[in-house]
């Protein structure tokens, strides 16, 4: 679980890097576009300049409608660049979400931890220092075990508003960074170009509804696992608790966000073989653990 602290500092840094692109250079989605426009342009004209060389040689004269296909293709993305970031609003609005409705649940959620934590840590003050009995000193190490659980929820759930503010913020960017890579001769940048914008629109609809993915796939409402959690007050209530609670946030806080992820990244794969012609990379880290 450390390695999501390193990912939330690595999408900050990818959020700071798109950031200074749209704003510190002065660049925006659409000088990226205008660029792609005159790549298309020159891939173009290799290709017709490939196509009726004089020269017998098939492995060069491939290319040429290749690389003219492939120049009126991202022409075409270029031009209903602005189609595309309207569409993806009205699905995202059709779900019936929102990123704030997103943020605000995620962040309700990484409260509930921080009570659940503070109370916990509590329960282990009193057993560090408090004279008691043996056996129940006995449950120091289990109880600090389960307070550093809880802390890795509450990364886990800062990891997701870290990937939704990345996302939030550069997906215009991204998506048209993924039109100048399909825009590039010899299909040099066509698959991940194809990846990028794929990932960039499925995580941008997609994302904003996890937090009641989380809901309806946990067996408990996250709302009783708060009830739980808030009625740690004492050592006994605290055991019950953990013997009960520990598997449900298991599911609801690890499993189900992580299943819900992997939806949406082969839903990107998918749309990016579609759009790209072959299998790429997912462009965000969402291999935890």
């Amino acid at each position: 679980m450390d390695c999501i602290r390193y990912y939330s500092i690595f999408l900050n840094y990818l959020y700071c890097v798109a950031s200074g692109i749209m704003t510190d250079s002065g660049y925006s989605p659409f000088y990226i576009l205008y660029i792609a426009i005159n790549i298309a342009g020159l891939t173009y004209a290799l290709g017709a300049l490939f196509y009726g060389l004089p020269i017998p040689i098939y492995g060069l004269k491939k290319w040429g409608p290749k690389m003219m296909s492939d120049a009126i293709y991202a022409a075409v993305w270029i031009n209903i660049y602005g189609a595309v970031i309207s569409v993806i609003g009205k699905l995202q609005s059709l779900l019936g979400v929102s990123w704030t409705t997103f943020y605000s649940s995620i962040l309700q959620l990484q409260v509930q931890m921080f009570n659940a934590l503070i109370q916990i840590k509590s329960v282990y003050y009193i057993i560090t220092t408090v004279k008691i009995s043996m056996a129940l000193a006995l449950l120091a190490d289990p109880v600090l075990q389960f307070s550093s659980f809880v802390t890795d929820i509450i990364f886990l759930l800062q990891f997701f508003i870290d990937l939704g503010e990345f996302i939030q913020s550069t997906f215009m960017i991204l998506i048209a960074i993924g039109i100048l890579l399909l825009s590039l001769p010899f299909r040099i940048g066509k698959n991940i170009g194809g990846t990028l914008i794929s990932s960039s629109i499925v995580f941008y609809i997609g994302l904003p509804y996890l937090p009641i993915f989380m809901q309806n796939m946990s067996s408990s409402t996250l709302s009783q696992m708060e009830a739980q959690l808030s009625s740690i007050a004492n050592l006994n209530t605290l055991i019950e608790t953990v013997a009960g609670i520990v598997p449900e946030l298991v599911i609801a806080f690890i499993i189900v966000p992580m299943l819900y992820l992997s939806i949406l990244a082969g839903l990107s794969l998918g749309l990016g073989t579609a759009i790209g012609g072959s299998s790429g990379r997912m462009p965000f880290p969402l291999d935890l653990f």
